[in-house]
């Protein structure tokens, strides 16, 4: 289990080159969780509230890879990255935002 206070502790202390990576390719995790609210085939949701707290999560993760990307960056919204991310009481959820955030800092080390 993650340690939400160490993990964005961690954010904070890496360089903006690893804050950028890391990020972006939460980003792209996010979507792969995402896909657990549709079913591959159609067009339908099978978990709208699930894709929609999922979302969320991805419009503040890379609302900060933008910050850091223009220099505005605070190191209290990077903090706040782990809690949006590691934070939830429903268990789909934490295995699935646990799983991104996970294989995210898998692949970057």
């Amino acid at each position: 289990m993650l340690d939400i206070e160490t993990e964005g502790a961690w954010l904070v202390s890496r360089d903006d080159r690893h804050k950028l990576t890391f990020l972006a390719m939460l980003g792209h995790s996010l979507t792969i969780a995402g896909r657990s609210g549709y079913a591959a085939q159609g067009d339908g949701l099978d978990q709208p509230v699930l894709l929609r707290r999922i979302n969320e999560i991805q419009h503040r993760v890379l609302a900060c890879l933008l910050e850091v990307l223009t220099g505005r960056s605070n190191e209290s919204f990077q903090r706040s990255i782990a809690d949006w991310v590691l934070r939830h009481d429903d268990l789909e959820m934490k295995q699935l935002m646990s799983w991104s955030w996970n294989s995210t800092k898998e692949h970057l080390l």
